[in-house]
């Protein structure tokens, strides 16, 4: 115990509930997924108020002393905000903050009309939103503003979502002018939820779903599209005279359960009061208040008086115990306020361990500042043995793991245990969010590809989650083998998940859960980390080489979300709309293709680009082939840089650094991931002194060959793959071992030149007598076909420029490679069979000589088993 300190439960229903001693000038501001005010978190706790009938002054609002009256109840109730459909005057401002109340405005305009058709309309639209903005906006009683309050959605279809979205862009920016501080948003809702502007400072949406479980599911596909800003329920009412009060007190209280369960920043009800005047006349048909006109209390108004009290007492009694693991290494420069925000968390039972991989800094010095952290300090031995060991020296059932450049969110682990509960998985991620206050330089990194992400496989389920924020059931984790201490600086995270679902498992995605990741602060640090990706995902190839295509690049099946999807143009979505746009919630897939830009920016595009020049010194058309690949290129680098998410307050040069980031980030990363993959396609060692028996190997073509078995106890193929796959894991022969859409059963790498499929077939005799066939066949590598392609075109080039010296230097490479990869084409053969041979006695199959008259004996000899397995298990 002395070890570890178990956090007690703050008051944690005091955060979030205004203060009366707060200023009047401080305003609520966006953090993350959330809202602070000053540097408490700011729940978004809300009524609709209005409209009402015109008062003596011709405004849609109660007279003054009506208007105090309902804020002083509204405040007593627990609210901290109202949502008006018009533009208030300045007097009910200062009412709202005088009852510490803020106010979120929606800014009436013709926007139901198809005014696009009219230059005055669309005029008109642009000078009311930035008369209100300039007229009240920068009232610090002033929550946000919203330009658009649900645009038809056969609008929306007529003119298309792109001038949409540019229109109401347009209008967000005009609040930003007239007041910087402000907030701005539009209210969007499911009719039309592919509408997606990018300059909104939060996402609001109207949803009216009564079915807790929908709406749940609901929220977090909305949270994939709110990314990494704030999520609010702009309305959200029941009926009580349709339904009774009892159902709209049980409807609103769950409402509110899912919201704030769900990691959104809060939410508006619909409404205040029964007394509601729209389109000219009074509603009298329904009663959504949760007052009457008279504004005397529903049930549903006790119901949220309690339910906002609790806001956020988000811990339940029976949490159970975490253990936060922190792994560092040289990280002494954001080690003191990561460890700082981890001792700030609203959790009732916790503890905290820092694992420092032989950091050279003054680590063990920040370190000695939390002595309630149980620090544990080791030689360097990489990432993932840090991760491993401080899973096995944690005493909680729940393993997270944040990194020490992250600072998390207090309510962090709430959200990242509450989620698995509610999803039933034992694996979750959150986001992870560049902090507003790092550099202009981190900033453009931010706004670069290459960042970590999270993969979404549906609103729910991720393929992967960023090692800087994820938790594991601890027992499954270890049972797992854990992380795998061959990646010792990254690519540990994407190995766990993808093993995690291989095992049947499934990870989770909680949206609220989220930490402050800071990026690298320089651009040499930025090159560095890209390199280091690009070596890990080598690595991953040769474990896991169904999840990368032929140009070495992972073929996620998922969606990339949040930072890592920066910069990387794919094809448009897809939306199903339903029959003539009569969906009222219509469809998004999202698609995880590349678009024809993408590859204009890779490293083999470039080098195809340089080995078209190098031939056009002997065929100079080729030279414009060549510009025309680099013109592309420049075109796809400045398409994305321009589309780059760096802040409007940018400095002209972040473009340029950003630009040069999009240029640089796939050729280093591709260029570190070729290499390292090209020195490590090696064959086995193993088995080199044992020799083939070539009277077990049949010939079939040049590039397949056949081994053959027989057994009387139905003994086959199974047995065969199982002992093959057991020899190549213990002479650590990569390859794909279980990839179901393919008619091959195993893939081996070979070596630099060829790669190896086996195929096997058991044919059936009677009385347990099979007879079993293996087929190898091998093909050229990647590498041998560009190597022998680029040779055989300078050869032709040579011809066609009639130019005798370029001609015999490319005949005599060429005639080089054949012998290279003859050379190779033999090795790769003879391997295989030495451990099909090996495999086979294994299996207690008999192998069937096809050479002689006799059958031949397995070699007595058998492969020396490594220290392999017991070293990673060790570790």
């Amino acid at each position: 115990m002395s070890d570890t300190l178990l956090f007690p439960s703050p008051v944690v229903g005091s955060i979030g509930i205004a203060s009366r001693s707060r200023t009047a000038a401080q305003r609520v501001r966006i953090s993350g997924k959330f809202f602070r005010m000053g540097e408490e978190k700011w729940y978004l706790k809300g009524l609709t108020y209005g409209p009402f009938a015109p008062n003596k002054d011709g405004l849609f609002l109660p007279e003054r002393a009506q208007v105090r009256r309902d804020f002083a109840h509204i405040s007593d109730l627990g609210a901290n905000a109202i949502r008006v459909y018009h533009v208030p005057p300045m007097w009910l401002l200062d009412e709202a903050m005088a009852h510490d109340i803020r106010v979120l405005i929606d800014i009436p305009w013709e926007k139901h009309r198809c005014f696009f058709e009219d230059y005055s309309s669309t005029q008109a639209a642009r000078q009311t939103v930035a008369k209100a903005a300039s007229d009240v906006g920068n009232h610090p009683g002033v929550f946000a503003i919203s330009v658009v309050n649900e645009f038809p959605n056969d609008v929306v279809r007529f003119y298309g979502s792109a001038k949409m979205e540019k229109f109401v862009d347009e209008l967000l920016d005009s609040v930003k002018q007239n007041a910087p501080e402000c907030l701005a948003t539009f209210a969007n809702y499911p009719t039309t939820e592919f509408l997606s502007p990018q300059r909104r400072d939060f996402l609001s949406f109207n949803v009216y779903l009564n079915e807790p479980e929908k709406l749940g599911a609901y929220l977090d596909r909305l949270q994939l599209m709110a990314g990494n800003t704030p999520l609010i329920l702009g309305e959200y009412g029941q009926d009580s005279m349709r339904h009774g009060e009892q159902e709209q007190a049980r409807a609103l209280t769950t409402h509110l359960q899912q919201v704030f369960h769900h990691g959104l920043a809060g939410s508006f009800v619909f409404s205040y009061t029964d007394d509601w005047y729209t389109g000219g006349h009074q509603i009298e048909d329904w009663a959504f208040g949760i007052t009457t006109r008279a504004r005397k209390e529903k049930i549903a108004a006790g119901k949220l008086r309690k339910a906002w009290a609790d806001v956020p007492r988000l811990v339940s009694a029976d949490s159970p115990k975490v253990s936060v693991v922190v792994c560092s290494y040289n990280g002494a420069a954001t080690l003191e306020e990561c460890l700082a925000s981890l001792g700030k968390m609203n959790y009732p039972d916790y503890e905290v361990i820092l694992v420092d991989d032989g950091s050279k800094d003054n680590t063990p010095e920040i370190a000695a500042k939390f002595p309630w952290v149980k620090n544990i300090r080791q030689a360097n031995r990489g990432l993932s043995v840090a991760r491993n060991v401080g899973a096995q020296a944690s005493n909680g059932s729940i393993v997270a793991y944040t990194d020490s450049d992250c600072v998390v969110d207090e309510d962090w682990l709430f959200y990242l245990v509450e989620a698995m509960r509610d999803q039933k998985v034992d694996a979750i991620g959150g986001p992870n969010i560049p902090p507003y206050t790092d550099s202009w330089t981190a900033r453009c990194v931010a706004a670069s590809p290459g960042g970590p992400s999270h993969v979404m496989m549906d609103d729910h389920r991720a393929e992967h989650v960023p090692g800087c924020n994820m938790a594991w059931d601890r027992a499954k984790l270890l049972a797992l083998g854990g992380f795998d201490p061959r990646f010792r600086v990254a690519g540990d995270d994407v190995d766990v998940c993808w093993r995690w679902m291989d095992a049947g498992h499934t990870i989770g995605f909680a949206a609220g859960a989220m930490v402050w990741h800071k990026r690298r602060n320089t651009i040499r640090a930025y090159i560095k980390q890209q390199k280091g990706y690009g070596k890990s995902e080598a690595m991953l190839t040769f474990k896991h080489p169904k999840r990368f295509n032929r140009l070495n690049c992972s073929l996620w099946k998922g969606v990339i979300y949040g930072e890592g999807a920066v910069g990387l143009p794919t094809t448009q979505p897809t939306i199903y709309h339903g029959t003539h746009g009569s969906g009222l919630f219509q469809t998004i897939y999202r698609s995880t293709q590349y678009s024809a830009w993408a590859y204009a920016m890779i490293v083999e595009w470039y080098a195809a680009a340089a080995a078209l020049a190098v031939l056009s010194l002997l065929y100079w058309p080729l030279a414009i082939v060549a510009a025309v690949m680099l013109s592309l290129s420049a075109v796809s680098i400045v398409r994305a840089t321009l589309a780059a998410p760096l802040p409007q307050n940018a400095p002209w040069w972040c473009r340029l650094v950003t630009g040069y980031l999009y240029a640089a980030q796939p050729v280093v990363r591709g260029w570190t991931r070729w290499k390292t993959r090209i020195q490590q396609e090696k064959l086995p060692e193993l088995l080199k002194s044992m020799p083939a028996d070539e009277r077990l190997i049949k010939d079939i073509s040049l590039s397949e060959r056949d081994m053959y078995w027989e057994s009387q106890d139905a003994r086959g193929r199974e047995d065969l793959l199982k002992m093959m796959q057991t020899e190549c894991s213990e002479a650590g022969w990569t390859g794909d071992f279980d990839n179901g859409w393919k008619t091959w059963d195993l893939a081996l790498t070979g070596d630099r030149w060829h790669t190896l499929t086996v195929r096997t077939v058991s044919e059936e005799l009677g009385g347990g007598r099979r007879f079993t066939r293996a087929r190898t066949r091998i093909r050229l590598s990647g590498l041998a076909r560009g190597t022998v392609g680029f040779t055989g075109l300078f050869v032709v080039a040579s011809i066609a420029a009639l130019n005798v010296w370029p001609f015999a230097l490319g005949a005599a490479g060429l005639a080089g490679l054949f012998v290279r990869v003859a050379i190779s084409r033999e090795k790769c053969f003879a391997t295989a069979a030495r451990f099909l041979m090996v495999a086979g006695r294994l299996a207690g199959l008999t192998p069937v000589a096809v050479r002689g008259t006799a059958k031949s004996e397995i070699p007595a000899m058998m492969p020396e088993r490594t220290e392999k397995k017991s070293t990673t298990q060790a570790a």
